[in-house]
């Protein structure tokens, strides 16, 4: 039986907080308790909460990067390459979770200055993934869309956010994302 490290459980654990409460709302004292050690150990890990933040942003970052390469290494239509990223957002809402990015979004202004752009960031390269997408689908004759494909995009991408939100409010079976 592999064991995780304990770098890899404080992030994990750290995005469950997240996911559930928001960044402000979970301690160290939460995250120690979550992963059974003293908060002083996750000091030698993660200085700051901060430090944390910024270390599951990257690794957050990481695997939608991974995602999204995987969607498209597998080729195939726009639709069908717009309708698996679809169902990234419908695992997360599967879990009872949201977005961790949404999470950080709502608490934005809230969150260290360091942790805000990689927030940002995130959400971009969501946005301009499925961007072009929609513009590739627009070129080839798959898609008849008026207006911008970046609009499109921005307009998907926050109703996939918002819907994660909804369903939590509903109850993880809701409809929202089906």
């Amino acid at each position: 039986m592999a064991t995780t490290d304990t770098p890899t459980q404080l992030l994990d654990a750290a995005q469950d907080l997240i996911q559930e409460r928001g960044f402000n709302a979970f301690s160290y004292k939460d995250l120690a308790a979550a992963v059974g050690i003293r908060t002083a150990s996750i000091h030698y890990h993660f200085q700051t909460k901060a430090d944390l933040g910024s270390a599951l942003l990257v690794r957050y970052h990481a695997q939608l990067k991974e995602a999204l390469a995987r969607i498209d290494g597998k080729g195939g239509k726009n639709r069908t390459k717009l309708k698996k990223f679809i169902g990234l957002y419908r695992e997360t809402q599967e879990r009872g979770s949201i977005c961790l990015c949404g999470s950080l979004a709502s608490d934005l202004r809230s969150i260290p200055a360091s942790l805000q752009d990689e927030v940002v960031a995130y959400l971009e390269l969501s946005e301009s993934w499925v961007t072009e997408k929609i513009k590739q689908g627009a070129q080839s004759g798959e898609f008849n869309i008026s207006g911008s494909a970046a609009h499109h995009a921005s307009t998907l991408v926050a109703g996939l956010q918002g819907g994660l939100i909804l369903a939590r409010a509903r109850g993880v079976n809701s409809p929202v994302l089906t």
